[in-house]
């Protein structure tokens, strides 16, 4: 009875410490290179933000060997869509010929002062990425 209850103690440590992994930002890398994602000037100019979702595959040399976008603004898709073609992760870091999803979410703001476009990006993990860009706009009088 004694080894019953060790092996399920074993099997519920095993399970609650892959699980925290699973959870963990170390089981899904960043890419060691990418071109930096833009802000579309079109979707600047028109104000549009949004969310893009893509899908990609990475080959056994951590290259994307295939990628597609799964929904998002028109504006928008080809700018996050260029960037993930461009990652490059480690080699046999993520499964060769698995799809794995990610989202670029497109933030607009309204910057104080005049001049040009600020952009940040950010990015925990090849899961999510934001790119925020800032716009002056001028006040109405």
């Amino acid at each position: 009875m004694n080894a019953i209850r060790m092996g399920i103690a074993a099997a519920l440590i095993f399970f609650a410490g892959t699980a925290a992994v699973a959870d963990s930002n170390a089981s899904f890398p960043k890419p060691t290179s990418s071109v930096l994602p833009v802000y579309p000037e079109g979707a600047r100019a028109a104000r549009v933000a949004g969310i893009v979702r893509l899908w990609f595959t990475v080959n056994g040399n951590g290259e994307v060997a295939e990628a597609g976008i799964a929904s998002g603004n028109p504006l928008l898709r080809d700018a996050a869509l260029e960037a993930v073609r461009s990652w490059k992760f480690q080699p046999n870091i993520l499964p060769s010929n698995v799809r794995v999803e990610t989202e670029f979410v497109y933030v607009l703001n309204v910057q104080a002062n005049e001049g040009e476009p600020k952009l940040t990006v950010s990015m925990t993990d090849f899961r999510h990425v934001e790119v925020v860009s800032e716009l002056y706009v001028k006040p109405i009088e």
